[in-house]
């Protein structure tokens, strides 16, 4: 059985997804870094220990951010390679990002912004979608492992 289209189509979020976190989390670690520095030089009574829990700060939250890359490249190369783990896994970070959405829509109608509405609503049709087309009996099958015909 060849791979299912939309299988590559969501291997390459995935693949796009992992490298927005290598740039966020470099980004964080150097942001991190920069705003310690600036804060050290600005000569204030507690500059000192503050630049350095933000230099702290920016690194953990980069090195967090980078195992969440990590996380989505194996998730992508498992889908390409079509392993069953990685549609689970899949199945369950879209179902995970749809709750988040789901909660970022009803923040977005207590507090209308009619920008931040419609990117929610945009990621949680997205997320729904993942989830549906991963469920679908063909696609299940697709990630089943192959039986060997035995020779005789």
């Amino acid at each position: 059985m060849n791979k299912p289209a939309g299988v590559i189509v969501i291997s390459i979020l995935y693949f796009i997804g992992a490298a927005c976190c290598l740039v966020a989390g470099l980004l964080f670690i150097a942001g991190g870094g920069v705003l310690a520095t600036m804060m050290s030089q600005s000569g204030g009574a507690n500059a000192s220990p503050l630049a350095g829990i933000m230099a702290g700060l920016g690194a953990v939250a980069g090195i967090v951010i980078l195992g969440f890359g990590v996380i989505d490249l194996f998730v992508g190369i498992g889908l390409i390679k079509l392993k069953n783990w990685a549609r689970i896994v899949a199945i369950v970070f879209s179902g995970i990002g749809a709750a988040f959405q789901l909660l970022g829509v009803l923040g977005s109608l207590t507090h209308p912004n009619i920008g931040a509405l419609v990117f929610q609503v945009v990621f949680l049709a997205i997320y729904a979608l993942i989830i549906w087309y991963l469920l679908k009996p063909e696609v299940k099958a697709a990630f089943q492992p192959k039986v060997q015909a035995a020779s005789a």
